[in-house]
């Protein structure tokens, strides 16, 4: 008698070569913070591989091993990839609800004099980096609070080795900020020469200077062109001095001896994954800039740390230009009835 081994039944071979890859998912809407895992369906189901995972932009979006990690708003393609190439795919979208602005710092000058607390004032000559004609200073003939404003006036007269006075104000190492809504409601001087600003500065700039630590011009307005409003950005590979700063002009009828607020909206990861620095005069979009999404560094995009807050009316300089001294027949001000942070809590 002989025994017969039987090679029949519903076993399977082993080592069976893969034929084909899907995922449970071809697409998903995920909010920020939220994850999910994709399952893969193998055909044959026995088929042995290993598989990889990758994600087209991982600044929206990480897998590993099937699970999905949202980090930003944004689209990412996830995709899996087997030992011989066969590959399965899911768009993902992420969406984000973002919260309501919330005021964490202001200063509506509505005291008697400049709140010491809040602000530094700076004072000088020297051009200040810019070939400006003014000598800052303190006094009150410059710098006062007055009807509810802060004041600063420009004068023509002889003050130390300049010319001109004027006023600068600051809250470096009082109040600095990391993304939010900066706004302030301002009334421009008029007159060729005169170049008025509201802008912000890295906060380590003491110890990286300028232009590594960045700059933040929300606004910037010169006399010699009366209807324009200038925004602009300067950054270590990109800035005034090598003349490649990213900046946007815009023109409006009233700007000077009006009150109008300026404004930037200054988001982390607004789409993409990639923060956002926009322009406003009276809420009307003026202009905007998106950190580079590929190879971001501190000396393209510094603008991922903490800023401080300036005011200043310079006379003449790199900006301001010629100044016709006949303007100074009447009162040279520049007036700020807030300046206000909000940020999303």
């Amino acid at each position: 008698m002989f025994a017969c081994k039987s090679g029949g039944g519903n076993s399977e071979p082993q080592n069976t070569e893969l034929t084909s890859v899907a995922l449970d998912k071809t697409s998903a809407e995920i909010v920020v913070g939220d994850s999910v895992v994709l399952k893969v369906v193998l055909s044959p189901s026995n088929a042995k591989n290993t598989l990889t995972w990758t994600s087209s932009n991982e600044k929206v979006a990480t897998v590993n091993n099937g699970t999905i990690k949202t980090l930003a708003r944004g689209t990412s393609t996830i995709t899996v990839t087997s030992d011989n190439h066969l590959t399965a795919t899911c768009n993902v979208t992420v969406t984000k609800t973002d919260l309501p602005y919330q005021l964490v710092w202001s200063d509506e000058f509505d005291g008697s004099t400049l709140d010491a607390s809040k602000w530094n004032i700076e004072t000088g000559g020297g051009g200040w980096g810019n070939q400006e004609k003014e000598n800052y200073t303190g006094r009150a003939d410059n710098l006062r609070i007055e009807n509810g404003c802060l004041v600063i006036e420009a004068k023509k007269e002889t003050y130390g080795s300049n010319n001109y006075t004027s006023a600068r104000i600051n809250t470096y190492s009082k109040a600095s900020f990391k993304y939010g809504k900066v706004e302030a409601r301002i009334s421009l001087p008029s007159g060729k020469g005169t170049w008025p600003a509201f802008w912000m500065m890295g906060s380590n700039y003491k110890t990286v200077k300028w232009p590594m630590c960045g700059e933040i011009d929300i606004m910037e307005h010169i006399g010699s062109n009366p209807t324009m409003v200038s925004n602009a950005l300067h950054t270590n590979d990109a800035n005034g001095s090598n003349g490649r700063n990213w900046y946007s002009r815009k023109y409006f009828n009233d700007l000077e001896n009006n009150f109008h607020a300026y404004s930037i909206e200054w988001v982390e990861k607004s789409n993409e994954g990639d923060d956002c620095i926009s322009f406003y005069c009276d809420g009307v979009l003026t202009g905007g800039s998106w950190e580079p999404h590929l190879n971001s560094t501190v000396k393209n995009w510094p603008f991922n740390k903490e800023f401080f807050i300036i005011m200043n009316l310079a006379i003449g300089g790199n900006m301001g230009g010629t100044v016709d001294d006949a303007i100074f027949d009447n009162q040279i001000l520049m007036k700020v009835d807030y300046v206000r942070v909000y940020q999303r809590k």
